[in-house]
C-alpha cells in the first residue's frame, strides 16, 4: 500500500529552487540565530525560543547565563529565580519550570548535566532520547541534533512551516503537529542541504516572510509562491 505524501505535488522541485535562491541571498547566516554548540545548552536555548523573536531570545539567553553561569547553578535555583532572569522573553514561569524538569531528567538519565553521549549515537537513537526530555518536540530535538550534534536533520520550525504553506510546498490545510509532515519535509531535502536551507528559511521568516504583513515585494522566491500569486492575480 502506497502512503499518501503530506507534501504537495512538485514539492521537491520547488524546495530546490527556494534553496538556491535563499542561499544566494543569505549565505547561511547561521551566526544570526545564535544556536549553541553544546547540546544541553542548545536544548535550553530552544525552550527559551518559544513565542519570541531572535532579538529577545538572545537577550533572554544572555540574562540567563549572567545569572546562572554554570548549569549546576541553574539546577540548584528555584523556578521563581529562573523566571526573573527570563522576563524579557515572555512565558518566563512556564519556561523556568520546563528547564528545571529538563535538567532533572538529564541528571537522572545520564548521571550528570551533559548530552555529549549523543554525539556518538545514531540519528534515530539520538532523536528517541531527546524526545523523552521535557520541553523538546520533533523540531526541538532536530535542532539540537543539527546545531550541536552534527546530524543531518531538517527541523521544521514555525517559520519553515509558514513559508512552506505559503509557497504551496505543503497543502493549505496542513497541520504543524504531524510527525509525518516533519519527516516528509526532511526526506525531501538532500542531507547536505538540510542545515543551510533550514537556517536560510528561519532568517527569511524573521526578515521577509513575516507572520503578519509579509514583505512579498522584497521576496526572492515570490515567483514560486502560491500565496503571492493568488493575491496578486
Amino acid at each position: 500500500m502506497i502512503k499518501h505524501s503530506p507534501l504537495s505535488q512538485g514539492a521537491r522541485a520547488k524546495l530546490k529552487v527556494v534553496d538556491q535562491r535563499l542561499e544566494r541571498l543569505y549565505r547561511r547566516a547561521e551566526q544570526v540565530l545564535g544556536n549553541m554548540s553544546d547540546p544541553l545548552d542548545e536544548a535550553i536555548y530552544i525552550i527559551l525560543s518559544l513565542q519570541t523573536n531572535l532579538k529577545r531570545l538572545r537577550t533572554t539567553w544572555a540574562s540567563l547565563r549572567a545569572n546562572f553561569p554554570r548549569l549546576e547553578d541553574l539546577e540548584k535555583a528555584t523556578p521563581k529565580r529562573i523566571a526573573r532572569a527570563l522576563q524579557t522573553g515572555g512565558l518566563q514561569h512556564q519556561k523556568a519550570l520546563t528547564i528545571k524538569r529538563l535538567l532533572r531528567q538529564v541528571r537522572a538519565q545520564t548521571g550528570g548535566l551533559s548530552l555529549d553521549h549523543l554525539r556518538h549515537a545514531g540519528d534515530e537513537e539520538a532523536e528517541r532520547f531527546l524526545l523523552c526530555l521535557p520541553g523538546l518536540s520533533w523540531k526541538s530535538a532536530r535542532c539540537v541534533m543539527l546545531y550541536s550534534l552534527s546530524k543531518c536533520t531538517f527541523p521544521v520550525d514555525v517559520n519553515t512551516f509558514r513559508i512552506a504553506k505559503r509557497l504551496g510546498i505543503v497543502p493549505g490545510d496542513a497541520v504543524y503537529r504531524r510527525k509525518s509532515l516533519h519527516d516528509a519535509l526532511q526526506h525531501a531535502v538532500p542531507p547536505e542541504r538540510r542545515k543551510p536551507l533550514h537556517v536560510n528559511l528561519v532568517v527569511h521568516g524573521q526578515r521577509v516572510c513575516l507572520p503578519v504583513k509579509p514583505r512579498c515585494t522584497e521576496c526572492a522566491v515570490a515567483h514560486v509562491c502560491d500565496s503571492y500569486r493568488s493575491r496578486s492575480g
